[in-house]
């Protein structure tokens, strides 16, 4: 049962992508705004949560959304699967997203990344890439959005050990001086990294509170990932004794 609700999940998605894209002509045409852009973005992330409910049986919940601040704000995460990218982006419409550039060259969805706008870094740059990235991040906050960032750098499977690249996001904490808000999840539970098959239940989304800017960058590399690596931890522990009842 599973496997047949992930095909019609699969299709579902398929024609979803194709319905939304019609209108980047259009958008194209007439040089929309960022506004525009995100605004059809929005309803292709939220169609596939909407999708992902109804058709997989896949829920989510929030905890700590009190600890996310109205203004702007770096907000890390845990990454177990592509889940998290469509649940922050529909949770935080206005965000940007710190993104590999290969995504860029996707047909129709590097178009829409490009003018949403994420910040798209090239991880071969070195130093340059951190460089453009904490400027396009200080003129998003500039205009009062949020950043997200996967501070693993890709996604980890939940049986992995939790490795971060640390880089990124200290960069970020030193120059934008605003709040980073630690956050975990446990999607992988339900959402294989090898897979694309996908089981129902409910993912839990954990905001915890955030860390004031100022912190020497080592003494913040560490709380900040022992914060996502203890509650990532306590997530999956509380979902498989769930299970287990």
């Amino acid at each position: 049962m599973h496997y047949l609700r992930s095909i019609l999940f699969d299709a579902a998605v398929v024609i979803l992508t194709i319905v939304v894209s019609l209108s980047a002509p259009f958008m194209a045409l007439f040089n929309a705004s960022s506004a525009t852009v995100r605004a059809a973005a929005q309803v292709w992330v939220k169609g596939i949560l909407f999708l992902m409910k109804h058709v997989i049986g896949l829920d989510y919940r929030v905890e700590g959304r009190g600890n996310v601040p109205d203004g702007p704000c770096i907000i890390a995460c845990n990454h177990q699967s592509l889940w998290e990218t469509a649940a922050l982006c529909a949770i935080f419409p206005d965000a940007s997203i710190v993104a590999k550039q290969e995504l860029k060259k996707l047909p129709l969805v590097g178009w829409f990344l490009v003018r949403y706008p994420m910040i798209l870094v090239d991880r071969s740059a070195g130093r340059h890439a951190l460089r453009q990235m904490v400027d396009e991040a200080r003129r998003a906050a500039g205009e009062g959005r949020k950043v997200l960032l996967f501070p693993q750098g890709t996604r980890q499977a939940i049986d992995e050990p939790m490795k971060f690249q640390s880089a990124g996001i200290s960069a970020l904490y030193t120059n934008l001086e605003v709040p980073v808000v630690p956050a975990a999840c446990n999607s992988g539970l339900f959402w294989g990294k090898k897979t694309l098959m996908m089981h129902s239940g409910t993912i839990t989304l954990s905001f915890l509170p955030p860390i004031a800017p100022g912190l020497p960058r080592k003494e913040f590399q560490e709380k900040m990932e022992r914060m996502i690596a203890e509650e990532a931890s306590r997530l999956l522990t509380v979902a498989e004794a769930k299970v287990a009842r």
